[in-house]
């Protein structure tokens, strides 16, 4: 029996500071639900596990992204249709100046409000914008890019021109008509059937935007849904088995105490041995 160093109770404290730092480890887990806190818990999973985090981040953005460019098209194709309304219109009132039972001075009426509906439509192709874009009569000539990805390429990107769904009185074929006469008025069914026609070529247009960009919406959710799982599997921490961790070294740590406890006796037992 030693006195002089109590090797017993250095080793039970060194067994209690292991026990304590695996109860601290375990507590910080159950407390934060992750497992990797920083780089000394796991360096690979943290690395990968930070990637999948600005990836899943980054396809949230596009995901508002694709939303707003979905707006974007709804609020064209809500004025085209009223604009497919007021085209109906003027072939009512075409048909109805082409009759021979109306007076030139009849038409005139009629041409009054053939032309007031004229330059609504023009009206509403002009003040028809999004956020400071006009729709119907975008004049830059740009191609306007909706990013649906996370990355810079041609994947992540949905590339469309105004010109497709632009709305005016020279490409609807309105330009200088009128009902003044039956002879202009019978003309103009002709050109109102294929404005008509032009006008819903350029909502179908807008509808297959959607549709694409709603399908590039549902392939995020689900590559985001997937990628969310992945890192959950890495980064997260199982519950059960960091309790489970937790109970075993206070157990440990306990016993280690009373180790510790009675090695602290041993050197007053030696003494009392001498002086006996």
């Amino acid at each position: 029996m030693r006195i002089n160093t109590n090797v017993s109770a250095l080793r039970a404290q060194r067994e209690m500071s292991e026990h304590t730092k695996s109860i601290e480890n375990a507590s910080g887990k159950i407390s934060s639900g992750s497992r990797v806190r920083n780089a000394s818990d796991d360096a690979a999973s943290l690395s990968i596990g930070s990637k999948q985090k600005s990836s899943i981040r980054s396809q949230h953005q596009a995901i508002r992204n694709a939303n707003d460019a979905i707006g974007q098209f709804q609020t064209a194709e809500g004025a085209m249709n009223e604009v497919g309304s007021m085209l109906i219109r003027l072939k009512e009132l075409s048909l109805q100046a082409s009759t021979g039972t109306l007076q030139d001075s009849d038409r005139g009426m009629l041409n009054s409000e053939y032309m007031q509906i004229r330059k609504e439509i023009e009206r509403v192709a002009r003040s028809t914008n999004f956020m400071g874009t006009n729709l119907l009569q975008d004049k830059s000539g740009k191609p306007r890019d909706f990013m649906i990805g996370i990355n810079d390429n041609d994947n992540s990107r949905i590339s469309f021109s105004g010109a497709d769904i632009a709305v005016t009185e020279f490409n609807l074929g309105l330009v200088d008509s009128s009902i003044v006469n039956a002879e202009e008025a019978r003309i103009n069914l002709g050109h109102i059937d294929q404005a008509i026609e032009t006008l819903s070529s350029k909502r179908a247009k807008a509808g297959s935007y959607q549709n694409r960009i709603q399908t590039a919406i549902n392939n995020l959710e689900t590559t985001n849904i997937n990628e969310t799982s992945a890192m959950s599997r890495i980064m997260d921490a199982d519950m059960a088995y960091e309790s489970s961790e937790k109970i075993r070294s206070e157990g440990k740590l306990n016993a280690a105490s009373s180790v510790l406890a009675q090695s602290s006796q041993f050197s007053a037992m030696a003494l009392k041995l001498l002086q006996d």
